[in-house]
């Protein structure tokens, strides 16, 4: 049984998300955000792209681990810790039928941190379950699974 972690209102994300796509050719686009960050996107290859920026794929699942990278950092924060190190390897599988889903995704979360084993496991269910909404999504279509790995630091 794992015990609630609190999560204060002001980290709430209720906020629209605006954001305007424009195909430049040659299987390149360009993504705007509404404060006007611009980033490039291609189609993969084999779909028109050339393997030189990635593609919208390979953004949503950088994003999963943005995401639950933030809300574990935030939740270690309020614990106290400042890890030395966080990262987060992710591997997905496809559906092999349309639309291609994620049938399962797994992370592997790696912090050098002097910290508590069943606190990093507590903040990675509740981030996966509920504080990360891109995590979320996947287990809306599939299967969600982590594991950590700590590698100790001395306390100061």
């Amino acid at each position: 049984m794992t015990a609630e972690i609190p999560w204060d209102t002001s980290r709430m994300e209720w906020k629209p998300v605006d954001m305007t796509v424009t195909y430049k050719g040659d299987g390149e686009f360009s993504a705007c955000t509404s404060s006007g960050i611009l980033y490039a996107m291609e189609a993969p290859v084999g779909m028109g792209g050339h393997g030189k920026v990635p593609n919208p794929i390979q953004y949503l699942v950088g994003s999963l681990g943005g995401c639950v990278g933030v809300k574990i950092l935030l939740a270690l924060s309020d614990n106290g810790i400042v890890p030395e190190e966080l990262t987060i390897g992710i591997h997905g599988t496809r559906k092999k039928t349309m639309p291609a889903f994620f049938d399962h995704v797994h992370l592997t979360v790696t912090l050098r941190a002097d910290v508590d084993e069943a606190l990093v496991s507590t903040i990675i269910d509740q981030t996966l379950e509920r504080l990360c909404p891109i995590a979320a999504m996947f287990a809306e279509v599939g299967n969600v699974t982590a594991d950590h790995r700590i590698i100790r630091t001395p306390s100061g």
